[in-house]
């Protein structure tokens, strides 16, 4: 097994609540003409340089690193699929069963703006195609927060709107924040503050919120299945991440108990090549919204995986494991 490091160019910057990256580094492990990827997410305080020469000491460290977990899981998983002639969506289905509901639909994000003008000609062009749009709120400032969304629904009048914070607000701000932007009819509020604030602050937010107040999505409090009973009584629904849960089987996991409770499912990915988003989407069918398009950022994209029609419809590749193929 070869690992290495593979560093992602972005298009253009990528700007969110814990910060701004102009590049991304994913780990990347080759097996026997294989390939599977695992992305480092800067807030998370891996560094790739360190996992990397953990990965080339003599015995591997255990408990592993969580990006090293998931692309040593995902080789796992694409030899057992490869060797059967199965799609990774074949593994979600012998855990999950058939999927209820329809395909949701694709959505696109956006970074926060520096320039609400250009923002707005940017969600236009996007709305044509994609009909759910994922707006990155936090950015230090209520005021630009607000503009944000009320510039994106002007300009995307019909458009589910998904409102990420990813913590950028102060538990005490937030029921005063959701409750302003009611107005602008957002689908979800997703991590309005930081995950240091436990469960309680979750519960004090949904006391502090209308029963109209649009639905309450955990991301970054909910790191894998076992966070899940905690949050379930105060919030409507999860992200659930790869690279969060460490493996394929922990995302099945976190989404059937997710299910169990009532909760709804945001299928999530972070900023990675459409090696690492194609493996994400083969849960696509259990989750009632769907947000992978992290490989849209990247200039220097080597791989072809997924792809979404003209009406913003995801469309999974019909080949064995993840499915993805070099450029």
């Amino acid at each position: 097994m070869l690992f290495s490091l593979r560093t992602l160019n972005l298009a253009e910057p990528f700007r969110i609540a814990h910060g701004t990256s102009a590049t991304r580094q994913v780990l990347r492990l080759e097996d026997d003409g294989l390939t599977t990827e695992a992305p480092f997410v800067p807030y998370y305080g891996e560094v790739p340089e360190e996992t990397l020469a953990l990965l080339h000491s003599a015995a591997l460290p255990v408990p592993l690193p969580r990006t090293a977990a998931l692309a040593l899981d995902l080789m796992r998983q694409e030899r057992e699929c490869r060797a059967s002639g199965r799609s990774l969506s074949a593994v979600a289905r012998e855990k999950l069963g058939e999927p209820v509901h329809p395909m949701p639909q694709g959505c696109r994000s956006f970074s926060i703006p520096e320039d609400l003008g250009l923002f707005h000609d940017r969600v236009c062009e996007i709305a044509r195609q994609f009909h759910v749009l994922k707006l990155k709120l936090g950015s230090g400032d209520l005021g630009l927060d607000l503009a944000i969304v009320a510039v994106a629904r002007r300009a995307a009048p019909q458009a589910h709107l998904l409102l990420d914070v990813n913590g950028g607000w102060e538990p005490s701000e937030s029921p005063m924040m959701i409750q302003k932007l009611m107005d602008y009819r957002p689908a979800l509020i997703e991590q309005p503050f930081h995950h240091r604030h436990g469960p309680e602050a979750w519960e004090a937010l949904r006391s502090d919120l209308p029963a109209n107040a649009p639905s309450l999505f955990a991301d970054e409090s909910a790191q894998n299945a076992a966070d899940v009973p905690a949050l379930a009584p105060w919030v409507d629904g999860v992200n659930v991440k790869l690279l969060k849960c460490g493996s394929f089987g922990g995302a099945l996991t976190m989404i059937d108990l997710a299910r169990e409770h009532g909760l709804q499912v945001l299928l999530g990915c972070m900023i990675e090549s459409s090696l690492g988003t194609t493996a994400a989407a083969h849960l696509a069918p259990w989750a009632d919204w769907i947000d992978l398009d992290g490989h849209f950022y990247v200039a220097n994209d080597d791989y072809r995986g997924i792809e979404y029609d003209s009406e913003g419809h995801l469309l999974l590749p019909d080949r064995p494991g993840i499915g993805a193929i070099p450029r």
